[in-house]
């Protein structure tokens, strides 16, 4: 089984990863449906909304995932009334299908219950079926459906 260690992301860290993860998250929301423009504006306007004082924003969480010294993927989470929220888990692209993820989530699971966290909460894009069947096979399990129709 593939292991992984959390490693707290540094405030110097967090800038260049949120571009990324932004970028990521337009290409998401994209992938959804959104026209590029609108999944920017939604993206910028999302990450604003949710980390208005950036790396400080209270209870928010960010991680890197290292197996030994690589670094294999992140996790962001944010603690509300013991319950997290996963707002983000990647895998690095070179090392996807080989267990990270799943690992990554393990770890996180680890981290919540250590913190007294009694749920955890995700929110998975229609499109990432390879997300959606490690989360079920992890016992998360479908609360609530978003749709949409283009015309």
């Amino acid at each position: 089984m593939t292991d992984v260690r959390l490693v707290p992301m540094t405030e110097d860290q967090y800038q260049p990863w949120r571009t990324e993860d932004e970028a990521h998250f337009t290409q998401s929301l994209t992938a959804s449906g959104q026209s590029p423009q609108e999944a920017a504006d939604n993206a910028a306007d999302t990450y604003k909304d949710l980390l208005p004082q950036g790396f400080a924003t209270p209870d928010n969480h960010f991680w890197y995932a290292f197996d030994g010294t690589r670094r294999v993927g992140f996790l962001w989470i944010k603690v509300t009334r013991g319950t997290a929220f996963i707002y983000n888990i990647a895998v690095e692209p070179d090392v996807r299908r080989r267990g990270y993820g799943r690992a990554i989530m393990l770890a996180a699971e680890d981290w919540c219950r250590d913190n007294g966290v009694t749920r955890i909460g995700l929110h998975v894009f229609a499109h990432n079926t390879g997300a959606r069947a490690l989360y079920e096979q992890l016992g998360f399990v479908e609360t609530g459906r978003r749709m949409a129709k283009d015309l």
